[in-house]
């Protein structure tokens, strides 16, 4: 347990000091005037975190830690290493399953003592509340079918889906730790055969996969309309 503790905490550090910068502190955050939108400004966040790994290790290396890192995961490394690196797409492919992988044991195995220790301190209760009410939300499909639907979630290569907030799923609707393992590898290899595909297409992918993006956007803003259509109704009603 002891090794184990101290793996995770490496690995914390490592993706820690990416996240923060440290050997990039010449980086300046444009003024939020400067910025279009929220999707512009994470986009513009994301490359320099990119760029800033890029320098310091080895493109190999680089694919390892960005499928690590949430919000990235492999739907990130994988085109960046077939795509901006020129990497071999096996290489890439298989680097990136075991790099998404890495985290995800360490998620299960000491989010329980983890939420225990926040829940004593009132503001990190409260922010870890926040993070499992939207997890929580997005996860409905977990919580319908269990197993099948934690590998159903993970394999849907989307911002809001993906290993890390699987993980946080399982342990949310109380799914068994090897389970949710398995699971979860099986949702992550689904998902690295389908950006794998996707990138090799290069220009055609990424159509498709923006296609795809707006679609799902459009439905949600359709089902909010309607969400807040029929409250208008109802209120109307009273």
């Amino acid at each position: 347990m002891i090794n184990k503790q101290l793996l995770c905490f490496l690995v914390f550090i490592i993706s820690l000091t990416l996240l923060n910068g440290e050997y990039g502190s010449d980086y300046i955050i444009p003024e939020p005037e400067e910025v279009q939108d929220v999707e512009f400004a994470k986009s513009f966040v994301q490359k320099e975190i990119v760029d800033k790994i890029r320098d310091i290790f080895s493109p190999e290396l680089t694919v390892f830690l960005i499928s690590m890192l949430p919000v990235f995961e492999l739907r990130g490394s994988i085109p960046i290493g077939i795509n901006y690196f020129d990497l071999n797409p096996l290489l890439v492919f298989t680097i990136s399953i075991v790099g998404n992988m890495v985290p995800i044991f360490f998620v299960l195995l000491f989010l329980d003592g983890i939420t225990k220790l926040f829940y004593k301190v009132p503001i990190l209760r409260k922010f870890l509340e926040f993070i499992f009410r939207r997890t929580h939300h997005r996860s409905s499909m977990v919580e319908k079918y269990q197993e099948l639907g934690l590998v159903i979630f993970v394999a849907i290569p989307l911002p809001i889906t993906g290993a890390w907030t699987g993980s946080f799923a399982a342990y949310l609707f109380g799914l068994k730790f090897w389970k949710s393992i398995f699971f979860i590898f099986c949702g992550v290899l689904i998902a690295g055969i389908v950006v794998t595909i996707l990138s090799l297409l290069g220009w055609i992918g990424a159509i498709i996969a923006l296609t795809v993006l707006l679609a799902l956007f459009l439905r949600k803003a359709m089902t909010l309309m309607n969400i807040n259509n029929i409250k208008k109704r109802n209120e109307g009603a009273v």
